[in-house]
């Protein structure tokens, strides 16, 4: 169960201030940047790009955006150099000295495109349901679907999935299904690799802000470090809460100064 990061804080700040060094992992959407009804049009702030701008320049910090989207969107959305962007839910990894792709996802990506295009034909005539295909993980968003299709839409992704269960499964998150390659790989994962490959040992404090359920499994395997869920923390492995993305950006800005 976690606790509001606010009665934690001086705990917190002690953490950061005594850390040789911070790894710091921010999920976009519902993290950084509201969400958006429409995918497309989750747009980053000024005032979070700017707090962004001041982290990625400050040495002790080496910050990771992790997200669901594909690493070209992702870059788009925030343009900053110095920055590790980790896409496909960290199956894809670029920035600073980083290019990796998680190999299981490289050999089954022209079968998750034919896949992604039949299920976009079926779902066709629902309205508001929409089939992404981000290269390595397809993303169906129903948040414009009327409530009395959903389960038609759940019911066509698990059943056209079923059919590839052998290289994919099906994970839900906020208003989507998500498409992913059998893989032991994951947002953890892909944390401890880049950690791992940034040297992290000693002295050095992970923080990780997500607000889905794709980023329990970062909570979880960084259980001893500072996380925090971004909005309802009702059943979460993160340690701490903050309520929504302007309380994550007023908690960078704080970060940008005490660092």
């Amino acid at each position: 169960m976690s606790q509001p990061l606010l009665r934690a804080f001086s705990q917190i700040e002690d953490r950061v201030r005594s850390a040789s060094r911070i790894s710091l992992f921010l999920d976009f959407d519902g993290t950084l940047s509201w969400i958006a009804a429409i995918p497309e049009e989750a747009r980053l702030d000024q005032q979070t790009r700017d707090t962004l701008r001041k982290i990625a320049r400050i040495d002790r910090i080496v910050a990771t955006v992790i997200s669901g989207r594909s690493i070209e969107d992702l870059y788009s959305r925030i343009r900053l150099d110095g920055l590790i962007y980790a896409g496909n839910h960290g199956f894809e990894i670029f920035g600073r000295q980083f290019r990796f792709v998680e190999p299981g996802a490289v050999a089954h990506r022209e079968i998750l495109g034919r896949l992604s295009q039949d299920l976009s034909e079926e779902l066709e005539p629902v309205l508001g349901a929409h089939v992404e295909y981000k290269g390595y993980t397809a993303t169906i968003h129903y948040r414009q679907v009327a409530d009395r299709d959903v389960p038609k839409v759940e019911r066509a992704v698990r059943s056209k999935v079923a059919s590839f269960s052998a290289w994919f499964h099906v994970n839900s998150g906020k208003k989507i299904f998500e498409i992913v390659p059998r893989a032991d790989w994951h947002k953890g994962m892909a944390v401890e690799w880049i950690n791992e490959h940034l040297g992290a040992r000693d002295g050095v404090l992970s923080i990780y802000l997500g607000d889905d359920t794709t980023d329990e499994d970062a909570f979880y395997m960084l259980s001893d470090e500072i996380t925090i869920k971004v909005g309802d923390s009702a059943s979460t492995c993160a340690r701490y809460q903050l309520p929504d993305p302007d309380a994550v950006r007023q908690f960078l800005e704080w970060l940008a100064v005490a660092a």
